[in-house]
């Protein structure tokens, strides 16, 4: 009677013991393994001094910034197009409720401007008062 075993026959197949000395049973005896070539590191540069930050850059910025928001505020607009109706003293009027919110978003951004400046007139008055002053 046969049985059959489950585990496979043995194979000639290559030893590689931890010293890196490879076996093989058969017409080869032993072979010493080559290590592979490695590459050295890549060298890295050494950077050069860090570009300066010029005006164009930051106007290159702010434009790209100033896109987004547009965007983003023309799509507001867009999803926005219900009638409302504005009662602002003894005026009244229906417009859309992004364009409304646009309007209202753009007389706050005035008024912190307004008051923005202000204070940059106060400062320079200031300065221009101790430079005269350091002067004498």
């Amino acid at each position: 009677m046969a049985t059959s075993d489950p585990t496979p026959e043995p194979r000639n197949l290559p030893v590689e013991p931890e010293n890196g000395v490879q076996v093989n049973s058969g017409e080869h005896a032993v072979q010493p393994r080559t290590p592979k070539e490695t590459k050295a590191p890549r060298e890295v540069p050494e950077s050069k001094e860090k570009l300066p930050v010029t005006k164009l850059g930051r106007i290159w910025t702010a434009t790209v910034l100033g896109i987004i928001v547009l965007i983003l505020l023309i799509i507001f607009i867009a999803q926005n197009q219900d009638q409302v109706t504005l009662r602002y003293f003894a005026y009244e009027g229906q417009v859309n409720l992004g364009l409304a919110l646009f309007i209202a978003a753009i007389g706050g951004a005035l008024v912190v401007a307004i008051a923005g400046v202000a204070r940059v007139i106060q400062l320079r008055a200031t300065a221009k008062k101790k430079r005269k002053a350091s002067k004498r």
